[in-house]
């Protein structure tokens, strides 16, 4: 009896970042890994870790198949390990989760969603915290979908996932996507519920990259920022031409003015004129040298379709026999022309 059919059309690569405690994590992965063997005939797993934990967990995956390791230094953090687990991924489908999270969603449902509608599936927890609408501004200024309700569990085509590690800030964009018009970003919630907890980071862990990213997205909002204070900058230049102008009718048609009253107050509108056009011109120039150096890219084109087959056509003209269903009379037939080429070459005739 024949088994399920495996899918021989796509290579899928699972990658985790904090698989740190052998014991916990190398069974999800196991799992993991069983799971992906029922469903694809290519598929591999990445597990990035810091060299701190390389004999344990080195030893412990020997037994797991199609397991690559990766060994990164010292200090870096869950963001950063993500980074490197996308760039060494040869998938055309990668999904970056956690040890915590892999039991919870359905590995093969999220691939299928992200090659459907061609966009980044991201897991979404019920959960709401006091500091969703500060994130959610904080990312709309900065130009990501940022909340707080998003999982580590992602689902990524690789045509997305070039443009992601493309982006100027990359950590960033792996872990919240940018606000791009021609990248679709859905979120999907838990398929199965799971609170077993096999590794939780520190406190100290989750707040230093936590901060990190909070650090990194303001960074980003540096050109909404200078676009803000552009503006006030602007309007302090107008108001204070105003105040002039107003001076100036005060001065010609009042008599009882205190004295020193109208060069004080023209200086101070000259003063405050000055500053805001030349706060205004500083903040515009930054703001331009800040998107040319970003030099993000906007791709307009969202996917392709096409009838067209050039590789029948290189096939047929290379006699390639594609299938192994050539018949044996095809062969017999092609046999006594190429003889015949051969003998009149040998025999010197035309």
């Amino acid at each position: 009896m024949n088994g399920p059919t495996l899918r021989d059309d796509i290579l899928v690569s699972v990658c985790f970042t904090d698989a740190h405690a052998p014991d916990a994590a190398v069974p999800r992965i196991a799992a993991t890994a069983n799971l992906l063997k029922k469903h694809y005939r290519y598929w591999e797993i990445l597990v990035v870790n810091e060299t701190d934990y390389d004999a344990a967990l080195e030893e412990a995956l020997v037994a797991v198949p199609n397991v690559r390791y990766l060994s990164v230094v010292r200090g870096l953090d869950n963001s950063q390990r993500r980074v490197i687990a996308a760039s060494e991924a040869i998938g055309d489908f990668v999904v970056i989760t956690s040890v915590n999270e892999v039991t919870s969603f359905d590995i093969p449902a999220m691939i299928d969603d992200a090659q459907d509608r061609n966009a980044v599936i991201l897991g979404q927890r019920k959960a709401t915290f006091l500091a969703e609408p500060f994130i959610a501004l904080l990312g709309r200024a900065s130009g990501f979908h940022a909340s707080t309700r998003d999982m580590q569990t992602t689902a990524i085509p690789r045509t997305v996932l070039n443009r992601l590690l493309n982006d100027p800030n990359p950590v960033l964009a792996l872990r919240f996507p940018p606000r791009d018009n021609s990248l679709t970003v859905l979120r999907r919630r838990p398929d199965f519920k799971d609170s077993t907890k096999v590794h939780e980071p520190t406190w100290s862990g989750r707040m230093a990259s936590r901060s990190d990213l909070m650090l990194r997205m303001v960074t980003e909002a540096g050109p909404s920022l200078l676009s803000a204070v552009a503006l006030f900058s602007a309007f302090m230049f107008v108001s204070a031409v105003f105040f002039a102008i107003y001076v100036v009718i005060i001065y010609l048609t009042k008599t009882d003015i205190a004295e020193g009253w109208t060069t004080l107050s023209l200086s101070i509108s000259g003063m405050l004129a000055f500053l805001g056009a030349a706060l205004f011109a500083i903040c515009v120039t930054l703001r331009k040298a800040m998107e040319i150096m970003r030099g993000r890219t906007i791709d307009y084109l969202v996917a392709e379709r096409s009838s067209v087959d050039l590789f029948e056509s290189v096939s047929n003209a290379l006699n390639v026999d594609t299938d192994g269903t050539e018949s044996l009379e095809d062969r017999r037939e092609a046999t006594p022309d190429s003889k015949l080429v051969h003998k009149q070459t040998a025999g010197g005739a035309p």
